[in-house]
């Protein structure tokens, strides 16, 4: 068995331990898009089991669907919202069999860089709650960082490389859901609800809102990759915006004390 073909296996495995351990998971999907010049840096599913193996594909194929709003806008897209539906029963080929089952899903994107983006696909038979949240944020790295010592093994130092610096953030996106966890007396799976919640709704990456909020509060820099290529650095807007999130916080935590 070669480096990859063991690596496909460590993948489906952990995908289907994922699916076995998040309450509700009827699906679970790692999908890359490698810069390579085969794809031209197209999305592509490299590993899936249940219903993620139709709809993970389907909505790459027709360039539609919450796993793109995940991909383009780099943020964590949960379905469905109080505005809107879960956003799968439109596209093309795929069967009323398959959507039905689906009555939530959960989409991360991987804290890897632009440069190699990847998307955590979970799909439910239920609405995503606290207890589906906090086993996403603890399975996806898990699953993520896995990818990047098969590319490691496989030969492709450079690309494990830039995925486990990558992998730094995480420690900054844990230090931010400690910060909200302290404003308001929340719980872990609350604080990464409302992060991620935050990201959609101010359409900012995650991991940016988490270095503006660390840094806002804390007034250094967080911790960065040794690559200076791969810093992120928060705009003013996303500053700005971090620390309006911090005030309305702090003040709501302030009012409920009174």
């Amino acid at each position: 068995m070669t480096i990859r073909e063991f690596g496909n296996d460590l993948l489906t495995s952990l995908l289907e331990f994922t699916r076995q351990s998040v309450p509700g998971a009827v699906g679970v999907g790692l999908s890359v898009a490698m810069d390579s010049k085969e794809n031209e840096g197209a999305p592509q599913t490299i590993a899936a089991i249940g219903v993620a193996g139709e709809l993970d594909i389907a909505q790459w194929k027709h360039a539609q669907g919450p796993i793109w709003d995940a991909f383009r806008r780099d943020t964590v897209i949960i379905r469905p919202t109080e505005n809107d539906d879960i956003g799968l029963n439109s596209l093309p080929g795929v069967g009323t069999d398959v959507t039905d089952v689906v009555r939530g899903a959960v989409f991360v994107p991987g804290e890897f860089g632009s440069d190699l983006p990847t998307v955590f696909s979970v799909y439910l038979d239920r609405v995503p709650d606290h207890q589906v949240l906090r086993d996403i944020d603890r399975y996806e790295p898990l699953v993520t960082q896995a990818l990047a010592v098969v590319e490691y093994c496989a030969g492709e130092e450079q690309v494990a490389q830039q995925m486990l610096q990558m992998t730094q953030y995480r420690r900054v996106i844990e230090q931010a859901k400690g910060l909200v966890m302290g404003a308001i007396g929340a719980d872990a799976p609350s604080a990464f609800a409302a992060l991620a919640r935050a990201s959609q709704h101010f359409n900012i990456r995650l991991r940016t809102l988490a270095v503006a909020l660390v840094e806002h509060v804390g007034r250094q820099d967080a911790e960065h990759p040794d690559d200076p290529e791969l810093v992120v650095r928060p705009t003013p807007a996303e500053r700005e915006t971090a620390a309006r999130i911090w005030a309305a916080l702090t003040t709501s935590a302030i009012l409920e004390q009174k």
